[in-house]
């Protein structure tokens, strides 16, 4: 094994270690066939997020830091004291507030969530941590009592959340009694034969444990029975060798890594199959929406509507391609633009709409819709183009060449002033029915 960046020690890449995956793995992954086990090492209790973690902080609460005690039995310990339930939720409260008001903790403590949110094919996660980053992170739905489980299938990702969420206090699992509770209910309750259907059917990645962990203690013993039954093989990531050996002395197959860096390497090898967008697409798309929004905000000093009466379709094309490229934004995390196949169906669909749109002579859509497309195009082809790719800032009806400018569109219009007569009449029509067509910024809303 090769540590990242040439054995860099950094507190950020010491534990990006260079692993060659087993490929059958990989496979299953990009099929949609694995399920992750994720503890709190991949989320707040990370070292690299604060310099003490949950368990140091309650136990120098009531000075036992010194007692080893396990988890839930420090958390019953602390509950004992007056008020003690309210206490300790308000202090797992306090620590992701702490966080997340914080970006550069927050940010460390969302590396997994974010690097599984572009990997489209991970559809199932189960998680034992408390926090919200799968949800807000990942696009995952949660599901936390049995209740929920009637929703399942119209989930596009799903985070199951065994021991509950800081969204529904009175579902979090932390002392010996919750434990208990919880073994019971995942033994005899829906919650529990839904975890054991993603047991018969998924392969299963645990990340972010530890051998010691009780959480991973009462998951694993779960998981082994169902395992040994149907002779399924699990995996554990983690970057500590010895670490690694007692899960392979437990029946785990180790992959010594970061959990993130894991993530990256999966990705890595779905992008050289052209099975995924690499996330450097969204870096690019972002610099491509700044460059057209800075155009957009400055297009209606250039020229007023009624002067150049084709401003308009320009206007509603630039709409298009800003829309498309701040709903890829807004959904980065929900992996579904990173998803090749789907973003070319999705282009086909859209040119079968302005094909319509075109039918019935409404070219303020088909303006808009052109504008959406090339966003989408952009998107999907910045990374696989040899050359640099552009979107034409400027659209006109019946150019024939790519309007790259605001000269290029001037020098269009004035020379082509006949070059589509029906949309230049209808921008003349529309121009006529407002009152002072030079004071309004023509806009086109998001929706066709």
């Amino acid at each position: 094994m090769e540590a990242h960046n040439n054995n860099c020690d950094c507190v950020n890449c010491k534990n990006k270690i260079d692993v060659q995956l087993p490929e059958e793995l990989v496979d299953e992954i990009l099929s949609a066939k694995v399920t992750f086990f994720t503890g709190a090492g991949i989320s707040t209790e990370s070292p690299m997020v604060l310099n003490i973690n949950f368990y140091q902080e309650v136990a120098r609460e009531i000075d036992a830091l010194d007692k080893n005690l396990s988890f839930p039995k420090l958390m019953q310990e602390f509950c004992k004291q007056a008020n003690g339930r309210m206490k300790l939720l308000q202090m797992i409260r306090s620590r992701f507030r702490t966080i997340d008001s914080f970006p550069e903790l927050q940010k460390r403590a969302t590396s997994f969530h974010k690097a599984i949110g572009t990997l489209f094919s991970i559809k199932n996660v189960v998680t034992t941590n408390w926090d919200t980053y799968f949800e807000d992170f990942a696009h995952a739905t949660p599901f936390v009592i049995d209740s929920d489980l009637a929703f399942w299938e119209v989930a596009e990702r799903r985070v199951l959340k065994i021991h509950g969420s800081i969204d529904n206090l009175s579902t979090l699992v932390a002392t010996e009694d919750d434990y208990s509770e919880c073994t019971k209910r995942l033994n005899e309750k829906l919650i529990g034969g839904m975890l054991k259907t993603i047991l018969a059917t998924q392969t299963v990645i645990f990340v972010g444990y530890s051998m010691r962990d009780s959480d991973f203690q009462e998951i694993y013993g779960l998981v082994k029975t169902q395992m040994d039954l149907l002779h399924r093989q699990a995996y554990v990531v983690t970057p500590f060798e010895d670490e690694a050996k007692r899960f392979e002395s437990a029946g785990l197959i180790p992959i010594v890594t970061d959990g993130t860096y894991f993530l990256e390497l999966v990705k890595k090898e779905a992008v050289i199959r052209d099975l995924l967008l690499p996330d450097i697409s969204y870096v690019l798309s972002s610099f491509m929406l700044n460059e057209f929004e800075d155009e957009h905000f400055e297009i209606n000093e250039k020229v007023s509507n009624t002067e150049c009466p084709e401003i308009i379709f320009a206007t509603c094309y630039q709409d298009g391609v800003i829309h498309a490229l701040q709903r890829i934004s807004k959904n980065q995390y929900s992996g579904e633009y990173s998803h090749p196949c789907r973003m070319a169906f999705l282009i086909e669909k859209y040119e079968e709409i302005k094909s319509e749109k075109r039918k019935a002579k409404n070219y303020i859509d088909v303006a808009y819709i052109e504008g959406y497309i090339r966003g989408l195009v952009y998107h999907l082809s910045n990374f696989f183009e040899d050359d640099e790719f552009e979107i034409p800032k400027y659209f006109a009806f019946g150019a024939k060449e790519e309007l790259y400018d605001f000269e290029d569109f001037t020098e269009f219009v004035k020379c082509n002033p006949q070059a589509h007569k029906a949309s230049l009449k209808q921008a003349n029509q529309y121009l006529n029915s407002l009152h002072d067509p030079d004071k309004i910024v023509v806009h086109h809303p998001p929706w066709i």
